[in-house]
Formats: structure tokens, sequence, C-alpha cells
């Protein structure tokens, strides 16, 4: 395990809006900067940016700028392409009535970071602070595409609620736990999502009676362990996982890489004992 290597070339952070009426919200500088405000009374108001390239009735396309944060955005009075719905709505974890809900939306303003920011946990809440900004009551979801999942509005978009993400990562709105079956009762459990953090995806094959919530708490620990000591896992490597001399093996995806792969790569994570261990050695 070495020094984490940091993806130049991953994909940017980046939310879809999605409302219930064709007409997006248009708003002025004074309306974005107050919201702004709302999540973090910190930022002087005259530092808020919001600058548009055209705004109109079926579409817009600006910047909004706080900060170290930009953030680019474009909306159209259409619904999402079919293929990031399917992607994000679909193998979300809500309901079949809110997911039915977000699909039937009618307009889409994306959000793109483009800042100069550090910190990833940081880029998403400066996200965050922007779909704040941009919350309406016809607002029926907020889509990531880049983590396969998606979410109502709820309170997840309240300032009381983002700048809770500081302090524990959402990890059940910015990461997706995705199910690739491959017969009826096993099926490959995948994080979607690490690459914005420089973490690499993980991946479980689950078995009939394994228990997918304790693996979900597996990847958790591992992307803290990764993220907050800043280090690089590879294939071969092995994790204790608790005091009880239970373990977890690292290997490369050897199938399905096509679904399995993320932008900053993909571990397979295995259970093994110390006997396991002592007989690799």
């Amino acid at each position: 395990m070495t020094n984490q290597i940091k993806s130049e070339n991953k994909p940017l952070p980046a939310l879809h809006l999605v409302y219930g009426n064709p007409d997006f919200p248009k708003l002025d500088q004074d309306t974005l900067a107050k919201a702004i405000q709302e999540v973090n009374p910190k930022i002087n108001e005259h530092s808020i940016k919001a600058r548009w390239v055209f705004q109109e009735i079926e579409k817009c396309l600006g910047e909004l700028q706080f900060d170290q944060h930009m953030i680019r955005f474009a909306g159209l009075s259409t619904p999402l392409p079919q293929e990031i719905v399917d992607r994000t709505i679909h193998p979300s974890p809500w309901g079949a009535q809110i997911k039915a809900a977000m699909r039937q939306h009618q307009s889409q303003l994306s959000l793109v970071y483009a800042g100069s920011h550090h910190d990833p946990v940081e880029q998403m809440i400066a996200l965050y602070q922007a779909a704040h900004a941009f919350s309406s009551e016809d607002l029926l979801g907020v889509l990531n595409q880049n983590a396969w999942t998606a979410h109502p509005p709820g309170d997840y978009l309240s300032p009381e609620k983002i700048q809770s993400y500081r302090e524990v990562i959402p990890f059940n709105l910015w990461v997706g736990y995705v199910k690739f079956f491959v017969d009826e009762e096993n099926y490959w459990l995948v994080t979607k999502g690490h690459h914005i953090f420089d973490v690499p995806d993980l991946a479980y094959f689950m078995r009939p009676n394994e228990n997918a919530e304790e693996i979900i708490n597996q990847f958790i620990n591992i992307f803290y362990y990764i993220f907050e000591q800043d280090v690089v896992v590879t294939a071969g490597d092995t994790l204790e996982i608790s005091k009880k001399g239970q373990y977890l093996k690292f290997s490369e995806v050897s199938e399905g890489a096509d679904f399995l792969l993320g932008p900053s790569g993909t571990l397979v994570i295995e259970k093994i004992t110390p006997d396991d261990i002592a007989q690799q050695g």
C-alpha cells in the first residue's frame, strides 16, 4: 500500500436536477446569492457572481461562482436522455412511487463543478449549494450520473443538511451500490462514484444468504481508509477489518469488466482467513 496517486482524467462532479414543470427555475443574481448564503452565511454576497450566456424560455446556460467554486449550469425544457434516466433512477434505492415521479420529469438543469477547490467533498457540497439555490416546489429529484444513483429532494437540499455533509459523507446520496445479477441468486454488488474522490470502486460477489448491508458497510470502511489515509490499495493487498482475525483480499476484476470497472479502476474484495494468508505466504 503506497501513497494515493490522483487521477487527472476522471469525470467532473456533476448533478442533474429534474422538475415536474417544463419551465425550470429562472433566477436572478440576488436570488441566487441569497440562497448560497443560506447554506454558508460566511460567504460575502458580493463575491457571489452569476453569469448567463443565455436565459430563454426553453433553455439556459451560465455559471455561478463563489469562493473557490464555479458551477456551470445548463437547462432544457425537455426530459433527460433515457440512458441517463435508466442509469440513475433505476438502480437507486428508493421505492417505485418515488422513482416513477422522478421519471416523469419535464425539464432538467445540469450542474457541473468547474472550480479550483482541491477537496472533492467541498466540490460536492458546492454542487448541493447550487442545487439548493435552484430548488423549487417542482423539483422532483437529484440525479448523480457519476454514481449511478438518484434521490428525491426531501430535506437533502436544506441548508442544515448540506452543512452536515462536511461532517459525515452522505454515502446514500453520493455513492451508488449497484447489483449486477449473474443468475437468479448470485450477483455482483458494485460501488459507483468513488472516482470523484480519487478512490477505486469496489466489487463483491454476493451469494445466497449473504448480507448486502454488511458488505456496503465494508465498502464504506474501505473508502474511509483509502480516502482519509491517502493510500493506494492494489491487487494482492490484504486488509484486517476487525480484531477478530477477519481479513479482506483485494484482486483485479477478472470478469464483467464492461460493467464492473469504474473510471479510477475497480478492486474486487473477498473475505479470507489468517490461514489463507499463511498459505499465500
